[in-house]
């Protein structure tokens, strides 16, 4: 399955890097690099999150990083495209 970050994603994972690395930016790699490999595993196991609050997606709390990932899976096109990536402690509402 290949993996996809749609822009919200991609703008997600540049705002988490640029947070992290005003205090160090080998933190902010670490956490990164963690996010990347994170989203890799769910390509393997697509339905290991549990169902997302918007019909259709999943979410699936990173272990061992505060984060969630929200995701779609297009079997169609054998992907899984990483919508959102939230701290647990962000307010989501209407998001």
């Amino acid at each position: 399955m290949k993996l996809v970050f749609d822009e919200q994603a991609a703008a997600d994972l540049d705002s988490i890097f640029t947070w992290l690395a005003q205090d160090s930016v080998t933190v902010a790699d670490f956490v990164i690099n963690r996010l990347y490999s994170s989203a890799e595993l769910l390509t393997t196991f697509p339905l290991m999150g549990h169902p997302g609050r918007a019909p259709g997606t999943y979410q699936w709390v990173v272990p061992r990083l505060p984060y969630v990932m929200v995701y779609q899976v297009d079997r169609a096109r054998d992907e899984l495209i990483v919508t959102a990536i939230f701290h647990e402690a962000q307010d989501r509402e209407g998001a």
